[in-house]
């Protein structure tokens, strides 16, 4: 589409901050933060690739894990050390990776699914999103900025829709295998984003 329509590319959130979700999903389309969440949720599957958007890597760990729909993602963005990665890019891009920085498969996170969480931008300079999280030799699992631990979203914040809506999808506080809660908000959010604007749809017909 981006090549038969000018500018159609523009219709998705850039990758700068949430101020981007925000524009597209709440302030274009009318929906809300936990509507957004869900639909980012969808980077469970697939990879980003640098010939195509400049940045690199899987959002789960492993490109096995990359092809199973569930709420991967949201136990990623919640559980890693995710510290910000500057891209050899023009113009200068940046995200957030974990583990090896040098592997050929590396992880990644986006400004703009770090922001659902955490308030980066009440950092005072680049930070770490968990700090508290090292390997069994002691090393912190931070690759930069392990003095510096990113902000949570509070109750307080204008975001703060979105930082519950990611603990909402986990499907609880212990650790369990449900995907009920995401699979439930993703069916919604996609019902809501893909009839947007439509009026007179009629219901697929099962015959002819």
């Amino acid at each position: 589409e981006a090549d038969e329509c000018p500018g159609s590319a523009a219709r998705l959130p850039s990758t700068e901050s949430c101020q981007q979700v925000e524009g597209v999903f709440l302030d274009r389309m009318g929906m809300k933060w936990k509507d957004a969440v869900a639909l980012l949720g969808a980077h469970t599957m697939g990879r980003a690739h640098s010939e195509f958007s400049g940045h690199h890597g899987t959002w789960v760990p492993n490109d096995i894990e990359a092809q199973i729909f569930d709420k991967r993602y949201f136990q990623e963005v919640v559980a890693r050390s995710w510290s910000v990665r500057h891209l050899a890019h023009d113009p200068p891009l940046q995200d957030w990776t974990t583990g090896n920085a040098n592997s050929n498969r590396p992880k990644l996170m986006l400004n703009t699914d770090i922001c659902l969480f955490y308030d980066v931008e009440a950092s005072s300079g680049p930070c770490c999103t968990r700090t508290d999280a090292f390997d069994p030799s002691g090393r912190s699992r931070c690759l930069s900025d392990a003095d510096n631990q990113c902000p949570t979203i509070d109750s307080s914040h204008p975001r703060w829709q979105a930082a519950r809506a990611v603990r909402r999808y986990l499907g609880g506080s212990t650790q369990n295998d449900s995907n009920q809660a995401f699979y439930q908000a993703f069916k919604l959010a996609w019902f809501k984003a893909t009839l947007n604007g439509m009026e007179h749809l009629k219901p697929v017909m099962d015959t002819c």
